[in-house]
């Protein structure tokens, strides 16, 4: 299983390598491989999770869902 995911970061995030605010948001379901994995055979060993994409370096990275308040 992979590591605990960050927190959600809201709507605006920031980038954790460039710094900018913004990035596009994408569901992804358990098994779904992301849009920075190289493996493209056999489910992802990876959760259901958000997958964050930044607006200017497209640097992508993953957060835990937003649970509901």
């Amino acid at each position: 299983m992979s590591k605990p995911l960050p927190p959600y970061s809201g709507n605006n995030p920031t980038c954790i390598k460039c710094a900018h605010t913004g990035a596009a948001t994408r569901h992804r379901a358990a098994g779904e491989h992301g849009s920075d994995d190289l493996a493209t055979y056999g489910p992802s060993d990876k959760g259901e999770r958000l997958e964050r994409e930044c607006d200017r370096c497209d640097y992508v990275w993953d957060e835990a869902l937003n649970p509901p308040a």
